[in-house]
């Protein structure tokens, strides 16, 4: 009798077991087909004012829970970019619920309007919708994160000495990054340099700013071609990204007083000796690109990938340059391609983008672009 009460016991606890794990995988994949179904139908999500309401003191807490969820999908779902179709309305719902939790902010800057190559295809308005609703949630980070009267004399002022050196431009923000990521934003997506200059400007007037936050506002200042300002626009968002990966921080900060000699004192020639080694170093610095295993590297959260970006511009401004003296030799007739700047002497050199895969069969390419009557780059196959 006494082993059939054992038996018996134990076999109670193991069905007891047995159900509860049942239930909670029944759970989790419920917990999972709702998650997804908000991706697919962000119109699920509760309003920013229902969230509040039904939060009952704890909206804090309920932005970071969903947070969490968010982090954790856009992770699963990263080269899909599948978290693109919810992020600007879950984004509103948990800046709404906590409006000075920063992170959201960054990570929808940085991922939104971001488009990956090889898996995405956007089409020119969900772009500009991306775009909109970017600097949409931006701009709503201003109006918490800054003082609007200060930024609107900021806006106002043309002097930058006067910004930084006088007490009532000091400060306009409880953090520099939100006008600073907006800038990038205005610039590199919105097409709309004013903006990004005068946000620029705003960013540098913080006590909290970076150097580069002032760079940019002059830089912005000055008349400068896009390819330029781009090129420091990317190595200042590298140096404010993943500033514990000591290496990626140093190699940008080199690169930066490199493009500062080429491009702002004219001491450096733009030669192919010096983009070759600046290709080189990179390479031996990091790594080849390996799509299958480092495609977290190249994610718009990190410093290694606005580093690549404007060490591809600046393997780009050295093909301009050359196609400039091409020009100037074939009575304004531009070179079709690269391979004619480099068959006829005009460089000695072709730079290879860091994109590249499957041992170069296809990846990203530099052409000639006629609508913008230079050289871009493109995806090809």
């Amino acid at each position: 009798m006494k082993y059939f009460k054992i038996i018996l016991f134990l076999w109670i606890l193991t069905w007891i077991l047995a159900s509860f794990f049942h239930i909670n995988t029944l759970n989790y994949e419920k917990h999972i087909e709702i998650r997804n179904n908000y991706v697919n139908h962000p119109e699920g999500l509760p309003t920013p004012s229902v969230a509040k309401y039904t939060s009952f003191g704890f909206a804090n807490l309920r932005a970071d829970l969903y947070w969490l969820q968010t982090i954790q999908y856009i992770w699963w779902n990263a080269l899909s970019s599948e978290y693109k179709k919810y992020l600007y309305t879950i984004t509103d719902l948990i800046t709404e619920l906590n409006p000075y939790f920063e992170h959201p902010y960054i990570i929808a800057q940085l991922l939104l309007p971001s488009v990956n190559q090889r898996y995405e295809e956007v089409t020119d308005n969900s772009q500009n919708k991306n775009t909109e609703d970017t600097i949409n949630i931006w701009l709503k980070g201003v109006k918490n994160f800054c003082n609007l009267d200060i930024v609107n004399k900021i806006k106002s002022e043309k002097s930058l000495l006067k910004i930084w050196s006088e007490e009532e431009y000091k400060n306009p923000c409880k953090s520099y990054k939100i006008p600073f990521y907006l800038a990038f934003v205005y610039y590199h997506y919105g097409n709309d340099p004013l903006s990004a200059s005068q946000y620029y400007k705003i960013a540098s007037a913080n006590e909290d700013s970076v150097e580069w936050a002032k760079s940019m506002a002059a830089i912005m200042a000055w008349k400068w071609w896009d390819r330029e300002k781009s090129i420091f626009m990317f190595l200042n968002i590298a140096e404010s990204l993943d500033q514990d990966k000591w290496v990626c921080s140093e190699f940008t900060k080199e690169l930066n007083e490199v493009s500062k000699l080429v491009f702002q004192e004219k001491s450096l020639p733009l030669s192919w000796n010096l983009v070759k080694t600046i290709e080189d170093s990179r390479i031996a610095t990091f790594w080849l690109f390996d799509w299958d295993d480092n495609w977290k590297h190249i994610s718009d959260s990190s410093c290694m990938t606005y580093l690549n970006k404007a060490n591809r511009e600046i393997n780009i401004a050295y093909l301009d340059q050359a196609n400039e003296i091409y020009k100037k030799d074939n009575i304004w007739e531009s070179a079709t391609n690269w391979q004619e700047l480099l068959d006829k002497k005009y460089i000695n050199f072709l730079p290879t983008d860091y994109q590249q895969y499957d041992e170069k069969s296809y990846g990203i390419r530099y052409e000639y672009n006629e609508v913008l009557g230079r050289f871009d780059y493109n995806m090809n196959y």
